[in-house]
């Protein structure tokens, strides 16, 4: 986008402020992972309750985040998700905690597809199986969810509370965050 995409502004704040107003119902702690080096300005726009860790490497990729994020978490579980999905709803992060219980974790499936970085994860043995998988050369979560026993929720279950699946759209490109910020304006109008 041109700049840190987290604290791109829309709706008059930043993006990551829109996934963290989303989570913070459900969750007892905060935690935001963001890029080497990148911790003071994170700081410097004033997000209350957060945390702030930074990946230990640079450009490795979201496994990297996911390994940092349980790393520094305490709870049992740790629900991820990423800055860029401003459309969030909490009840959906609720729902694939509530489904990761008692397994290792619990991964949405949108459109034919697992989104990982939308999952939650019992901490303690995934984060052992991440850094083993990190250590190996992987980059992405699903690479080490063959040593993990991870519960599909299906499209349909996601759809009930999210029927469009809004809360899966990451804004990567200029054209996405004006399509996002014509849809704030429209709803700050009604």
């Amino acid at each position: 986008m041109g700049e840190e995409k987290g604290l791109v502004q829309l709706g008059g704040r930043a993006m990551v402020e829109h996934v963290i107003a989303a989570i913070e119902p459900f969750t007892d702690e905060l935690i935001l992972v963001v890029g080497k080096g990148k911790t003071a300005l994170y700081s410097s726009a004033g997000m209350r309750g957060v945390r702030i860790v930074e990946d230990r490497a640079e450009l490795v990729g979201p496994l990297e985040g996911l390994v940092t994020a349980m790393a520094n978490a305490r709870g049992e579980y740790v629900v991820a998700s990423p800055c860029d999905t401003p459309f969030l709803r909490g009840q959906l992060c609720e729902l694939v905690a509530d489904r990761a219980r008692g397994g290792d974790g619990a991964v949405p499936i949108v459109r034919g597809y697992m989104e990982p970085l939308h999952a939650a994860y019992r901490r303690k043995t995934c984060l052992n199986v991440f850094e083993r998988a990190l250590k190996a050369g992987l980059r992405k979560p699903v690479d080490a969810y063959n040593e993990l026993t991870i519960e599909r929720v299906e499209e349909e279950e996601l759809r009930r509370l999210d029927p469009d699946l809004d809360s899966y759209w990451n804004l990567n490109t200029q054209e996405e965050l004006a399509r996002a910020r014509t849809r704030f304006d429209r709803a700050s109008t009604i």
